[in-house]
Order: structure tokens, then sequence, then C-alpha cells
């Protein structure tokens, strides 16, 4: 599926204050050009795909997606229909993004025995797309098993894959439309990711400047973006008790949240997104907002021209 490529991007954490709230906030970021929504999915938070009915229909010009889907918390025939029932109702503008996840979620909080990460993603996209895009699934596989068919009408659905490390970057690109990545500095992206994307691509055939690579990062207008930084610090330490987030972190050495946020003027956040962009990604704004006028801010400050 060839996709337009973003031009403002927007995450509404799921964390932000009462479900009519943030669907308000998607209104407001629709208002202001926002082309594409995701929804973030937390394991204690609201479920990312009903807020996404929600956000299409607060903002009626954008493509809504998921950032990220866990995958062993929604079978994927589950996840098929869902997806394809949230295109049909909005006209083809729900995106879908998964992800493995993380053993903490998978174990712990799910009780599941997890096959291993690139094993189990082969699976369960094969069934989602084979659903999507054929309507039938037959897959007897290791990790998924899918033997279902959908009968309602289908409508495409871009599908992306939360990948931080090569062999799921190249299945990335080998199944979905684009991948979703947190936490990644632009150094990260640029020698660990947009590489692997380039080198996947030409094995499979595909474009790379039209397969998606979304960053999302944490973005506050302020003169004085100390608090920020204070907030963000505690949240990337927390990050580290997740080993693939760890990895990422840790990779070029000890880290400055500056690298990881967009925080302060106008001027200063324009020029960050302009080496997020020059290391291969897009980045995808995630307001620090206590306000829907604090968030309104802080899309202008990004995208306004």
């Amino acid at each position: 599926m060839t996709l337009k490529p973003p031009l403002r991007p927007v995450s509404i954490s799921t964390r932000f204050g009462s479900a009519v709230r943030m669907t308000e906030l998607a209104g407001i970021a629709g208002e202001l050009g926002a082309d594409q929504i995701w929804v973030a999915q937390l394991p204690d938070h609201r479920d990312a795909t009903i807020l996404s009915s929600m956000f299409l229909q607060a903002a009626p010009a954008a493509l809504v997606g998921t950032a990220v889907l866990p995958a062993y918390a929604r079978h994927p025939v589950s996840t098929a229909q869902a997806a394809l029932t949230l295109s049909e109702f909005s006209g083809g503008r729900f995106a879908l993004g998964v992800g493995y996840s993380h053993q903490f979620v998978n174990e712990y909080v799910l009780g599941c025995r997890p096959g291993p990460p690139i094993g189990a993603m082969r699976d369960y996209l094969r069934i989602v797309t084979d659903l999507i895009e054929q309507g039938a699934s037959t897959l007897e596989g290791r990790h998924f098993t899918g033997r279902a068919q959908y009968g309602s009408p289908r409508g495409p659905v871009p599908l992306f894959l939360a990948a931080l490390r090569p062999q799921m970057i190249r299945l990335a690109v080998q199944r979905c439309d684009g991948i979703l990545l947190w936490l990644c500095t632009p150094r990260y992206i640029r020698e660990h990711v947009t590489p692997v994307v380039r080198e996947a691509c030409a094995k499979f055939g595909k474009d790379p400047e039209q397969f998606q690579v979304l960053t999302l990062v944490p973005t506050h207008v302020t003169d004085d973006p100390g608090d920020a930084y204070e907030t963000a610090t505690r949240q990337i330490q927390a990050y580290r008790l997740l080993p693939y987030y760890r990895y990422v972190l840790e990779a070029n050495g000890e880290l400055d949240p500056r690298e990881l946020t967009l925080f302060g003027t106008k001027d200063q956040i324009r020029a960050q997104m302009e080496v997020y962009r020059g290391a291969g990604t897009t980045p995808v704004i995630a307001p620090f907002a206590e306000t829907p006028d604090e968030f309104a801010e802080t899309v202008t400050a990004a995208f306004e021209q």
C-alpha cells in the first residue's frame, strides 16, 4: 500500500485526562492540521481501538492509528476484525500499529507463554494481513493459528510494527507499511535503523521513500524546559527496566534527555525536528500538556507555517 507521507503527525497518550478530554484533543489536533493521530496503548489504561473510533469522528480528515497494540493482548483474528471495522467506519482512515510488547506484559500481566519475538510476530502479521487483504486466513503457525474468514466489506488498513532492532525492522519492511519507534535518538535512528530499512527495502523490492519510519517524541513548547526535562528523565529511567528499551537507551552511551525530546521554544522544537528528519524518520509530536490550551500551543509551535 502506498501511503501519503505524513506532514503533521501527533500522538495522544491514553493517560491524558478523561476519554472525553482526549477526544477533545484529537479534535483540536485535527483542526490544527494534524494529518495523522496516533493513540498510545498502555497495559493499565484505556483501549486504543475504542479511542480510535472516537478520534476518527473528532478529526474527520486525519488518519488515526494505534501505537501500538500488544500482540498477546488480542488474537490476530480479533485484531483484523477491529481494524477492518474501523477502516470501513472511517472510509479507510484507520492504521493498525502492533508490537510484540515486553516480557513483563506478556508473561506477568497477561499470563502468556510467548514465542520468540520474530517467529511470533511473523505468524501474527501473516494472519492479520491475510484477513485484511484476502478476507481469509488458513495459517496454522507455530505461535498463532488463524482459521478464519471475514465476510463484511474490506477496505485498506495500513499496517505498522513496533521495531527497534534489525530482525524486527526487516520483518516490518517485508510485511508492513512502516515502523513505529519510541525513545530513539536521532543518532540511534541514523546508525541503527535507517541503514537496515534501506537494506531491507532493497531486498524486498520496496521504495525506502515510501516506507514510513515514525518516531514518537515528547514535545513541549516553553521558554524554560527545566521541569519538563525532570519529568522526562524520570519516565526514561523507568523504561530502562524493559530490556528492549534499555538496549536502545544504552546503545550510544549516557543519554541527555534533550536528545530524546522536543522541548523549548518554537524555533528550538522545529530545529530538533529537522535533526530527526535528517536521520531518516518523521517525528511524531507527543505533547506534554496539562490543558487543551497547552496542547494546542504545542501543536501550533511544531507545525504552524
